[in-house]
């Protein structure tokens, strides 16, 4: 497989239908990048910002969070049959809500 290297460049790159398996990011500006039809399965992030960022129709089955600031974070609408926060089931927490807010 060939590889393209873009080292301190300032290029508006256009990728569609592309096998981009076993690349990496260092350093790298995606300020308003857009992704559609992505597959990102078994990727690794670290350090990363997405402030501001936007999630629709995202699987995020079998994903670990750790370490992550979800400072003012807004889920809504969305699957929650076996999200853990720090170990407690998230439906679990909903209902005991729901039960204390309808007592």
């Amino acid at each position: 497989m060939s590889a393209i290297v873009l080292k301190r460049c300032h290029h508006l790159l256009e990728v569609e239908d592309t096998n981009l398996a076993g690349s990496s990011f260092e350093d790298v500006g995606l300020v308003g990048a857009s992704f559609n039809l992505v597959s990102m399965e078994k990727a690794a992030f670290t350090k990363v910002s997405m402030a501001d960022a936007s999630f629709k129709g995202i699987r995020f089955d079998n994903a670990r969070f750790e370490n992550v600031n979800f400072v003012n974070t807004d889920i809504r609408a969305s699957n929650y049959e076996g999200l853990r926060i720090e170990g407690i089931l998230v439906t679990d927490l909903l209902a005991a809500y729901g039960a204390r807010a309808a007592a």
